[in-house]
């Protein structure tokens, strides 16, 4: 996506990949080829980024760079949060720019994205991520979202709040590794 836009989503775990992914092909939605992407998180080294809720992203897939930035969550009642996401195609030169402006990679994430449509402006990425498991993302129209959730309802988890570097740390701190920088397959 490149520019900007008001991107509203819901994230939710997923016990049982197999049946979300059939229950999907059920309903009429499209999957892509599974992508490996890897994202590097960057930040200032004390924090601030994180601590402002913005992100400062480059995702590498099949060796293509994509800058993305984005603003601070809000969340709504239903679970889904907003922010605002700018991407656009990135070179080398980029880690050099965010280098000139302090900041540093602070965070490494792999995970395994398959993305579905099905004609509207939805989209359901399941993704699965090392040592985490497999989460889904419905991003779009919230009362597309809202429809899609309903649809699945019982195949999914209530909404995580978190984003995946987020649970990525939580899950390291909680099996003693609070100290390391990624999660990679």
């Amino acid at each position: 996506m490149a520019g900007g836009v008001d991107e509203v989503e819901s994230k939710h775990h997923v016990p049982d990949p197999a049946a979300l992914l059939d229950r999907l092909r059920a309903l009429g939605f499209q999957g892509s080829p599974k992508q490996e992407q890897i994202d590097e998180y960057y930040d200032t080294p004390d924090g601030r980024l994180r601590g402002q809720d913005l992100v400062a992203r480059l995702r590498v897939v099949a060796g293509v760079a994509t800058a993305g930035f984005k603003g601070p969550r809000t969340g709504a009642d239903d679970g889904t949060y907003r922010r605002v996401e700018v991407e656009f195609p990135a070179t080398g030169e980029v880690r050099d720019a965010f280098a000139r402006q302090g900041l540093i990679l602070v965070w490494r994430l792999a995970k395994r994205r398959r993305e579905f449509r099905r004609g509207t402006d939805l989209v359901i990425a399941v993704d699965e991520l090392p040592a985490l498991g497999t989460y889904v993302e419905f991003e779009g129209d919230p009362i597309e979202i809202a429809a899609a959730r309903d649809r699945v309802q019982g195949l999914i988890g209530p909404a995580e709040p978190r984003n995946y570097a987020e649970l990525a740390a939580d899950w390291l701190r909680e099996h003693g590794r609070p100290d390391a920088r990624e999660l990679l397959f």
